[in-house]
């Protein structure tokens, strides 16, 4: 029984992994498409839609088991295709996500934007967005060597609008698709 005993201690200790935990970072470019954005409230609303334009960007975090967890940021600009914008919308977000990564070759995510700006210029007047807030959820591919393909639904509300300089009651909300390839590495 004694030797049974050690015998088992050994064959614990000598084939059990240990946890532990990588570092997770992650390089993100995409494309935009299908992009909706609406600035005011009530009847003084304009909504535009067919918006289109890059992204690049990163993740950066913690890895164990599948589980993912960290920081993403992403800068757009988004080409609305509308009269009424003289310049493309540039967006910057930042958010927390949580993620896990199945053995199957898919990858799904969610993400709380908790900072967001943006500012574009529109019938010639410059309009700055601030405290930006909003969600997005991912889903990826993971069967190609070192490389992610990700769809992305993002979505968010900026609470602050200054046109040509001045505070504004308006908000504006945007909702966005992103096609996006991802590098993900874990150190």
């Amino acid at each position: 029984m004694k030797h049974f005993l050690s015998l088992f201690v050994f064959t614990v200790l000598f084939f059990t992994g240990t946890a532990r935990a990588d570092l997770l970072i992650e390089p993100v470019v995409g494309y935009n498409f299908g992009t909706k954005f609406t600035i005011g409230e009530g009847s003084n609303t304009d909504s535009y839609s067919g918006g289109s334009g890059p992204s690049f960007g990163g993740r950066l975090g913690y890895t164990q088991l599948g589980f993912q967890l960290g920081l993403d940021y992403l800068n757009s600009s988004i080409d609305m295709d509308d009269n009424d914008f003289d310049k493309d919308i540039d967006m910057s977000e930042w958010a927390a996500f949580v993620g896990f990564e199945f053995p199957i070759m898919l990858r799904v995510y969610a993400g709380y934007i908790f900072s967001a700006t943006g500012e574009t210029e529109a019938s010639n007047i410059k309009v700055e967005m601030s405290k930006g807030s909003g969600y997005k959820a991912g889903l990826g591919f993971t069967g190609l060597p070192f490389v992610d393909i990700n769809i992305e639904y993002r979505a968010g509300t900026f609470d602050e609008i200054e046109y040509a300089g001045t505070e504004s009651d308006d908000t504006a909300d945007y909702k966005s698709i992103m096609l996006g390839l991802s590098l993900p590495f874990s150190i």
